[in-house]
C-alpha cells in the first residue's frame, strides 16, 4: 500500500467528525476539515456483515457570502467561508431574519469547481414558512442567473426550507459559467477578495424571511460526481490538501451497504503550526 511521505514533520493533529469515526451507511455523511488543515488522513474501520467497502469524495472548498443589500456596501456583507468548513460546532452560520432578494438579502455559494450541492448541518431551524430557490449564472447569449433544479433536503415541515439539517441538491449544469461576482453585476464595489474571484457561484434566494434563530454550523460541498473512491477497511489514504479557496473543504463518505466508520484526521505541517 502506498504511503504519502511527508517532507517536513506534522504539527498540530486532531480528529474532525465524531471520535471513533464519522458514522457511514449508504445515506452520504459530510464532514469539514479544520481550518489550516495541510495534510489529511481517512480510514475506514469497524464494517458490519453488509459492508465491503467505503466510498469517498472530497469535497471542493466553498466560498459563502450572506449580502443584506445586494452586496452594495460591505458593512452588510459576511464571507462564512472559514465559520462553515471548519469543523468546530461552535462558529456559525448566521441566517436568522434573512430576508427576500426583493428585500436585499440572498446568500452566495460558489467554488473553483462545479459542485452538486451542499450539506447544511443546523444548529437552530426555521420555522417560518419560505421556500428555496437555488440559481446559477449560466453561459448562454444572454449571461443570466437560471433556476437550478435543486431539491432541498432541509424542508421540515412542507413548505419550510432550513427546517432541519440536510443536503441542498442538484444536476449540474452543463453551460454553469465561471465569473466573478462583479463581472457577473450583483456588485460594483471597487474592492478584491471573493467579489472578485473567478468561481462557479450559485445564488440561494427565500420566498419569505427567515425566523430570527436560524443558524448552522456546517456546509460542505457535494463533489461534482458521484463515481465514488473506494476504501476496504483499514486501507489508509493519506494526502496534502490546500484547506481554502481552490483546494478541499471536506470529504462525503458512505458504504456500499451495511455500515461503517470512516476515521477523519487532520494535521498541519510543521513543527509549531497550528490549526488557524
Amino acid at each position: 500500500m502506498t504511503t504519502d511521505i511527508v517532507a517536513n514533520s506534522l504539527g498540530d493533529i486532531r480528529i474532525a467528525g465524531a471520535a471513533g469515526g464519522v458514522a457511514c451507511t449508504t445515506t452520504a455523511a459530510f464532514t469539514s476539515f479544520h481550518k489550516g488543515t495541510n495534510w489529511i488522513s481517512l480510514t475506514p474501520r469497524n464494517f458490519d456483515a453488509g459492508a465491503t467497502v467505503c466510498r469517498i469524495l472530497l469535497s471542493p472548498y466553498l466560498t459563502i457570502l450572506k449580502t443584506t443589500d445586494l452586496l452594495v456596501a460591505l458593512t452588510n456583507m459576511t464571507d462564512y467561508s472559514k465559520n462553515a468548513q471548519d469543523a468546530n460546532s461552535a462558529t456559525l452560520v448566521t441566517l436568522s431574519s434573512l430576508n427576500t432578494l426583493a428585500n436585499g438579502d440572498c446568500l452566495y455559494v460558489g467554488s473553483h469547481v462545479p459542485f452538486r450541492g451542499v450539506y447544511m448541518t443546523g444548529t437552530a431551524y426555521n420555522t417560518n414558512a419560505s421556500i428555496l430557490t437555488v440559481k446559477y449564472w449560466q453561459d448562454a447569449a444572454t449571461d443570466a442567473w437560471t433556476t437550478t433544479s435543486a431539491t432541498d433536503g432541509t424542508i421540515a415541515p412542507a413548505g419550510t426550507s432550513l427546517g432541519q439539517s440536510g443536503l441542498v441538491y442538484w444536476t449540474v449544469p452543463t453551460d454553469w459559467k465561471c465569473a466573478s461576482l462583479k463581472d457577473i453585476g450583483d456588485t460594483v464595489l471597487p474592492v478584491g477578495g471573493p467579489l472578485n474571484d473567478k468561481l462557479y457561484w450559485t445564488r440561494w434566494e427565500w420566498s419569505a424571511a427567515l425566523d430570527s434563530t436560524t443558524t448552522f454550523n456546517q456546509m460542505v460541498a457535494a463533489n461534482s460526481s458521484t463515481a465514488y473512491a473506494e476504501l476496504v477497511e483499514s486501507q489508509v489514504l493519506e494526502q496534502r490538501i490546500h484547506n481554502d479557496t481552490g483546494g478541499i473543504g471536506g470529504v462525503e463518505s458512505l458504504t456500499n451497504a451495511g455500515t461503517g466508520n470512516l476515521v477523519v484526521n487532520c494535521a498541519t505541517l510543521s513543527t509549531g503550526n497550528k490549526f488557524s
